[in-house]
C-alpha cells in the first residue's frame, strides 16, 4: 500500500506542475491512422485523427495525434498531448507499468481539436491507478484552450461547474452512490479534464464512487456556460 500510495501521489505531483519538454521521453515506434468525419462545409483544415505508440521500459502508451490540416494547430495539439504523455512516462520503470487504456479518437471540429489519453499506472497492487488527460486546441489561433483560457473569470467559471456537476452527476452511473463532495467543489484540479463538444464541455471527474466504476464524466451544455465563456470562444468550442 505504501508503495502504491508514492507512486500516485508521484505522479499527480508530476502532472500539477511538469510542463512540455522538447526533450521526449520515450520514442514513437509505430503509428496508426483512424478516419476523422470530414471537414464542415465551412471548414478547410482536412485534419485526420491518428495516435501514435510510445514505448519503453516499463511504459506502453498510444497518444491521440492528428495529421495534416493546419500546421501550427497540429503542432500545438500534438505536442500538447506528448507532454501529457511524458508525465506519467517519467515516473515509469521496472517496477512500473505504465500503459494505455480506452484512449479515445481525437475529436476534430471546425474550429477546435480535443483528445483524452488514458493512463493506467500499476505497481503490483490489487489495482492499477488510473488517470486520464486531455488536451484542446484552438484551431484559428493554434494555442491551447485551458481553463482559465475559457473563461472570463476562471472562479465565476468554476462555480457554475460546479453547480452543474452537482445537478449532473446523479444522472450518471453514479447515481446517487457514495462520492467524495470535495470532488465537486469549485477548484481547478477537478475541472481540468475535459474535451470540446458540440453538445457541451465533457468533463472527466475521475472515479468518483470506486474503482469498478471507472471514471465518470458528465457534459456541461453550453448553454449553461456561455454567460461565463469568454466572448467569441462559445462559437470555437461548439463547432
Amino acid at each position: 500500500m505504501k508503495k502504491i500510495a508514492a507512486i500516485v501521489a508521484a505522479v499527480l505531483v508530476a502532472v500539477l506542475t511538469a510542463c512540455g519538454s522538447s526533450d521526449r521521453a520515450g520514442s514513437a515506434v509505430s503509428v496508426s491512422t483512424t478516419s476523422a468525419p470530414s471537414p464542415a462545409p465551412d471548414s478547410t483544415w482536412g485534419f485526420t485523427a491518428t495516435s501514435v505508440r510510445l514505448e519503453g521500459v516499463g511504459y506502453r502508451v498510444d497518444v491521440p495525434q492528428v495529421a495534416g490540416g493546419k500546421e501550427d494547430a497540429r503542432t500545438e495539439f500534438d505536442n500538447g498531448m506528448r507532454a501529457e504523455a511524458d508525465k506519467f512516462i517519467r515516473n515509469a520503470g521496472p517496477d512500473t507499468n505504465v500503459t494505455g487504456f480506452r484512449s479515445e479518437i481525437t475529436r476534430i471540429g471546425r474550429h477546435v481539436l480535443s483528445g483524452v489519453l488514458g493512463i493506467e499506472v500499476d505497481t503490483g497492487g490489487a489495482h492499477p491507478a488510473t488517470f486520464k488527460a486531455t488536451h484542446v486546441t484552438n484551431i484559428d489561433t493554434a494555442t491551447a484552450i485551458a481553463l482559465p483560457d475559457l473563461f472570463t473569470d476562471l472562479q465565476q467559471g468554476l462555480n457554475v461547474l460546479s453547480v452543474q456537476a452537482a445537478e449532473l452527476l446523479p444522472k450518471t452511473r453514479v447515481g446517487t452512490n457514495f462520492y467524495f463532495k470535495e470532488d465537486l467543489e469549485p477548484k481547478v484540479q477537478n475541472y481540468e479534464r475535459w474535451v470540446a463538444t458540440p453538445a457541451g464541455m465533457r468533463i472527466y471527474l475521475g472515479e468518483l464512487a470506486s474503482h469498478a466504476m471507472g471514471y465518470i464524466d458528465i457534459t456541461v451544455p453550453w448553454s449553461a456556460l456561455d454567460s461565463v465563456l469568454k466572448p467569441g470562444l462559445l462559437a470555437v468550442v461548439s463547432s
